[in-house]
């Protein structure tokens, strides 16, 4: 994706205080706090992140979007020093602002 447009949405949402990173703490969030948002999972994720994040959309209100947004790139928008596989945005409206940008600008595969 040459343009980053639909990142920017993220980075709103992390300065929000909207969006949850990390495995284990989006698995918090879902199960226990009953969370629900936008899975983003980043194109070089892990083979286990992405099964678990698949898991997660069993809940009600968990929708999974993979993008072609590398961990590094996912991280740096959220304010993250180290790489973010997945991230949970839980602002329905920049969830739909990103998933609608980022599938003007590439083609995204999003599961529910």
């Amino acid at each position: 994706m040459s343009e980053k447009k639909p990142i920017r949405y993220l980075s709103l949402a992390a300065k929000a205080g909207r969006i949850i990173t990390g495995l284990e703490d989006c698995e918090d969030a879902v199960k226990r706090r009953r969370k629900s948002g936008l899975l983003v999972l980043a194109s070089d994720a892990g083979g286990n992140t992405g099964k678990h994040g698949e898991e997660l959309t069993q809940r009600p209100g968990v929708r999974l979007m993979r993008i072609e947004y590398t961990k590094s790139e996912l991280a740096a928008a959220v304010g993250r020093g180290s790489p973010v596989a997945i991230a949970l945005v839980t602002d329905e409206g920049l969830a739909a602002a990103f998933a609608a940008a980022a599938a003007n600008g590439t083609e995204q595969e999003e599961c529910q």
